[in-house]
């Protein structure tokens, strides 16, 4: 998996790894650099992105499952302050994220597999028409051969 380096002209693929956040990466997810009080959902299954040859977190999302709905609810997702918007130095962040749990919800739930969240509303738009979401009445959710796109595009793709 990789992101975009829009720091780099032109702009040049980085390695992407993403892992389970550990006790001490709680520290560095400060609510100032990536908006929330982590630290609130740690009874939930919690993931980090990271660049391969560095520990600098740039992304990191809470998961909760719902076995019975072969489901997967992403809680809550963010990139760091300064990876957002039109000067971001990184590209491809939230959709890694996001094809990371479409491929965790497969391994789970096999062909079944379903992923949710429940967007910001000025998200819902670009939720759809960037990661093929759909709209589930209070949260957009990935099934089916969408899922497998998010996952071919943004876990298995090599640049």
């Amino acid at each position: 998996m990789y992101l975009l380096n829009r720091g780099a002209n032109p702009p040049t693929p980085v390695e992407a790894i993403i892992e389970p956040v550990t006790v001490s990466d709680l520290k560095k997810l400060t609510r100032k650099d990536f908006h929330f009080t982590w630290k609130d959902f740690t009874e939930t299954e919690l993931w980090k992105l990271r660049i391969a040859d560095s520990k600098d977190m740039l992304g990191a999302m809470s998961l909760i499952y719902y076995p019975l709905e072969y489901r997967i609810e992403i809680n809550l997702i963010a990139s760091r302050s300064d990876n957002f918007g039109p000067g971001k130095q990184y590209d491809r962040i939230a959709g890694c994220l996001i094809g990371w749990a479409c491929r965790l919800a497969v391994k789970e739930y096999g062909y079944l597999a379903c992923v949710s969240l429940k967007p910001k509303t000025r998200l819902v738009k670009h939720y759809q028409s960037k990661y093929g979401m759909l709209d589930g009445g209070q949260q957009l959710y990935l099934e089916g051969r969408p899922l497998y796109t998010l996952i071919q595009t943004y876990i298995d793709h090599e640049p």
